[in-house]
C-alpha cells in the first residue's frame, strides 16, 4: 500500500496475462478508484460518494463523465442503476450473474462467475467497444461482498 492506494482487482486475459488493474483509496464514506491499462496509464475512474450499501459512483473516461451507477443494497429488486447512458442491469448482480444492455435489450456486457486457475473468478465479456466503461461498472458490483470470499480477480474474453 502507498499513500492510501490499494489494489481491488487485476483483470487478466484468458492466458493469465495481466491487462487491466484497478486501484484506490480505501475509505467509508468516499472513495477513488483507477482503472489503469498494463502499461500504468488510467483509462477511466470512478468517485464514489455514500457508504458501501448506498451509495452513488461517477465513471470518468478520458475526462468526460460517461455514467452514474448508484448502488443501494436496501432495494433487493434494483440494488444498483445506471444513469447516464442508457444502459441498465439483467440477471442478479446479487450472485453475481448478470448482464448490462441497452434500450433495445442488446448485450454490452455479461458478467458471471466461473473457475479459473482452480479458484472461483469473475468473467467478463464485453461487447461494442466500451471495455473500460464496462469493467468500471463491473468493479463496483463486484466490490460489494456476495460470500464471505470474494475473488480480487476479474477475467476479460475479447
Amino acid at each position: 500500500m502507498q499513500n492510501g492506494i490499494v489494489p481491488h482487482f487485476t483483470v487478466v486475459q484468458p492466458d493469465g496475462t495481466p491487462c487491466f488493474r484497478i486501484i484506490g483509496e480505501k475509505n467509508p464514506f468516499t472513495g477513488k478508484l483507477a482503472l489503469q491499462d498494463g502499461k500504468g496509464t488510467e483509462c477511466a475512474r470512478i468517485l464514489r460518494v455514500g457508504t458501501p450499501s448506498l451509495s452513488y459512483h461517477t465513471i470518468w473516461e478520458a475526462e468526460r463523465k460517461r455514467a452514474v451507477l448508484t448502488r443501494n443494497l436496501g432495494a433487493p429488486k434494483t440494488p444498483y442503476r445506471l444513469y447516464s447512458i442508457g444502459w441498465k442491469f439483467r440477471g442478479d448482480c446479487f450472485s453475481g450473474n448478470f448482464d448490462v444492455v441497452d434500450r433495445r435489450g442488446r448485450t454490452i456486457m455479461t458478467h458471471g462467475l466461473c473457475w479459473y486457475a482452480g479458484q472461483e473468478r469473475v468473467c467478463v465479456e464485453t461487447f461494442r467497444g466500451e471495455e473500460a466503461l464496462c469493467l468500471c461498472i463491473a468493479a463496483v458490483v463486484d466490490s460489494t461482498p456476495r460470500t464471505p470470499m470474494v475473488s480480487p480477480c476479474m477475467g476479460v474474453s475479447r
